[in-house]
């Protein structure tokens, strides 16, 4: 089984170059890490280069890989097959982050990974629902890990993603990602949803930044300062509603939803 040592140089030149590839470990181990596969993968990126070191990172996680160059032919498969995770190259010419985002959320439930080299391609890419974003050029290992993560979800979390929950008169629908209260209702991101749920999975507890993350919730390579950004857009959302329920802090404790 093959492992990336490191890349250097750009991706930009249809060259893999500076890419070394060692092989560690005996054809016997080899063998049996081919054969546990964890999932499917689809790639989108157009640059040969970059396609086939996502294509190796995907492998290095135990995933099965499949690759086209351009969006268009991604998103017929969706309708064919089904894909546990989507990496998304963005080119330096794509200004469409936010509405392409928006289409594959409504194709498929798979995690979307979006790989891009500019900040406000990350910033409209969270704020449309990526599950992650990682800088373009990126570190093979650091895309290894994101894939594995992406992959790991708590039950408990997609338990309350999928259904409809109701808690004081409050009623949370995980299908429009809607809180229905009063004859009101309020409408939340992706994000902020994926946040709500694993708070809601555990009322009047507190939850560290790690154990948040731990329990399934993802905001890419700077999750702790992410999820601080996501907690105060929550508060936002809810204080305004007057509603039997408030989201706190404590130092050195986490975060809490306190249901009264």
């Amino acid at each position: 089984m093959q492992r990336i040592e490191q890349v250097v140089a750009k991706a930009g030149s249809g060259q893999l170059a500076h890419v070394r590839f060692v092989a560690p470990e005996g054809p016997t181990m080899a063998r049996r890490k081919r054969n546990r596969v964890s999932g499917a993968v689809l790639i989108i990126e157009a640059d040969d280069a970059y396609r086939a070191i996502i294509e190796t990172c995907v492998r290095l996680a135990a995933c099965r890989a499949e690759a086209v160059f351009d969006l268009q032919l991604a998103l017929p498969k969706f309708e064919r097959e089904s894909f546990d995770a989507l990496i998304w190259g963005v080119g330096p010419e794509e200004d469409r982050w936010s509405e392409v985002v928006a289409q594959l959320r409504a194709r498929t439930d798979a995690r979307v990974l979006l790989l891009a080299d500019h900040f406000e391609a990350a910033q409209a890419a969270y704020e449309a629902g990526a599950d992650q974003v990682l800088p373009k050029p990126f570190i093979p290992s650091a895309l290894v890990a994101a894939i594995k993560a992406a992959l790991r979800r708590s039950p408990s979390l997609m338990m309350h993603l999928a259904s409809r929950v109701e808690i004081k008169g409050m009623t949370f629908d995980g299908e429009g990602r809607t809180l229905h209260v009063n004859g009101q209702q309020v409408s939340f991101t992706v994000q902020e949803w994926d946040l709500l749920a694993v708070f809601l999975s555990h009322p009047n507890r507190f939850l560290s930044a790690r154990e948040i993350i731990r329990l399934g919730w993802r905001a890419g390579e700077h999750e702790a300062e992410q999820l601080r950004i996501y907690v105060r857009r929550l508060r936002l959302k809810l204080e305004p509603l007057d509603v039997g329920c408030r989201l706190v802090s404590q130092h050195n404790r986490g975060y809490c939803l306190m249901v009264d």
